[in-house]
């Protein structure tokens, strides 16, 4: 019997094309933890513990002291998580003037500091589980931008100073809490939306408007009164800096793009997989990244503009973008799932990664709410799809035959379901049959006639925490 998939190497380009190993479809599966088996990863739950946040939190701060805090990306209200993960309602910020809404926020040199559209605020953080209520004078409007970007602040530390990106300025915080609005001048139209550390100097991601194709990745040394270089390329702004340890790259434009950084320039790397137009379209937020157990992790929204009209180019959730060592390629799979279940319509905020809690923040409509994985529960809905098969034999009318997969483990009440898609139709179920002698699972004699073009899902049943475990390779057969 001809073998499918003798190893999953992440999303391929599209169902009919791919490097060997990649999969059409793949959402819910841990292809990282142990190479050459495919596992399912555990559910992300929203929690509820305490007075959780009840807004869109597309910033976050993780906290020395522990704490982490969430910030709405529409009103003042800021949100404390402590270690154990209670949530209460810390702080509402009232600007004095602007919008209230936190564009961008870090700790730094012991304080925390959060920005709203035309003012920089701080408090210090060894008092900030419960000195949030008395919040005044100097630390609430403690500084004032001077472009007041009414949609960016991305923050990024480097030299020991902290800098923020106020539309074509750089903004700057000193070791001794000194502010400068205008650190540094990228020049209009340019904004910055995204920041990031790289080397001993920092990366400015900028964006000019919706309806121009042109950006810019900037390299500044920290000191310098211009830029070191920069690199232009055709997309609609830098959203998100992915970073890979030493390596970074680019989330760009509004149809999935993804470069590396090379030093100077940015290179094309790898793609979203989806279907984009002018109505459909999606992006990575700023600060909707992370690393968890050393694979880069982000969230892929669908776009709340009103121009997203039919919007859900790609499946949107938390992606993983990386390997399990440097002798394994990068590859890129849907990992997490939401709370809700649902991987259309959503939009993917704040994303913490806490040793090994990864906490996620989404936008459900007129529902909110922050995921952590659970540790108590698998996924339930794991599957993924071969891209179309024999391609070869396109043209040629077969019948498919048998299917088969091999496992390592299948728990009680857990399974392994398989499903046909042929000539581009609807998928259709098939009845399987387990091997508990050599732990496999198949299909003999399916004799479904005219095939032409082919394809197969794997689905995974799974029972509270348990779950099946897949060993690759994956099998088919047809005759002609």
């Amino acid at each position: 019997m001809p073998i499918l998939l003798d190893q999953i190497k992440g999303l391929s380009d599209s169902k009919f094309s791919g490097i060997a190993g990649s999969v059409a479809a793949m959402v819910g599966l841990d292809i990282h933890s142990t190479p050459g088996l495919l596992k399912v990863h555990q559910k992300l739950t929203k929690e509820t513990s305490g007075t959780e946040p009840d807004e869109f939190c597309r910033v976050k701060v993780a906290c020395s002291n522990g704490y982490s805090f969430w910030f709405s990306y529409t009103s003042g209200k800021i949100w404390a998580r402590t270690s154990a993960g209670v949530w209460s309602l810390a702080y509402t910020t009232v600007p004095a003037a602007g919008s209230a809404g936190c564009l961008g926020a870090m700790e730094y040199n012991g304080y925390v500091y959060w920005a709203t559209q035309s003012r920089l605020h701080r408090i210090v953080l060894a008092s900030a589980d419960d000195a949030w209520p008395n919040l005044t004078g100097a630390g609430l409007n403690w500084a004032t931008f001077s472009i007041t970007d009414t949609s960016w602040h991305p923050m990024a530390k480097q030299d020991n100073r902290l800098f923020i990106g106020d539309g074509y300025y750089v903004a700057e915080v000193d070791e001794d809490g000194v502010f400068d609005d205008d650190a540094l001048d990228i020049q209009s139209p340019y904004r910055i939306k995204s920041m990031t550390h790289y080397e001993l100097d920092i990366l400015l991601g900028t964006f000019i408007a919706a309806t121009v194709n042109k950006t810019e990745v900037i390299r500044w040394d920290c000191v310098s009164p211009s830029w070191n270089t920069s690199d232009p390329i055709e997309e609609v702004g830098i959203n998100a800096f992915i970073r890979d340890d030493n390596y970074v790259y680019a989330q760009a434009g509004r149809a999935g793009n993804i470069y590396f950084y090379n030093g100077e320039q940015l290179e094309p790397f790898k793609k979203i997989p989806g279907d984009y137009s002018n109505v459909k379209y999606g992006e990575v937020y700023p600060d909707s990244v992370g690393n968890f157990k050393g694979v880069p992790v982000f969230g892929f929204s669908n776009s709340p503009e009103a121009g997203n009209s039919t919007g859900n180019p790609a499946l949107q959730g938390v992606y993983s973008f990386g390997s399990y060592s440097r002798d394994y390629p990068k590859v890129l799979d849907l990992s997490w799932v939401i709370s809700q279940d649902k991987t259309a319509s959503i939009e993917i905020g704040a994303i913490l990664v806490a040793d090994f809690d990864l906490l996620v923040a989404w936008k459900d409509g007129t529902n909110y709410g922050v995921d952590k994985i659970d540790y108590t529960t698998k996924y339930a809905s794991a599957y993924f799809e071969t891209m179309m098969l024999f391609q070869e034999k396109r043209d040629i009318i077969k019948t498919l035959k048998d299917v088969y997969a091999l496992y390592e483990t299948l728990p009680a009440s857990c399974g392994i379901t398989f499903s046909y898609k042929i000539n581009h139709g609807s998928y259709v179920a098939m009845t399987s049959v387990t091997d508990s002698v050599i732990n496999k699972i198949y299909v003999q004699d399916a004799n479904v006639p005219n095939v032409g073009s082919l394809q197969i899902k794997v689905a995974f049943t799974t029972n509270a925490n348990d779950a099946p475990t897949l060993e690759v390779p994956l099998g088919a057969e047809t005759s002609e």
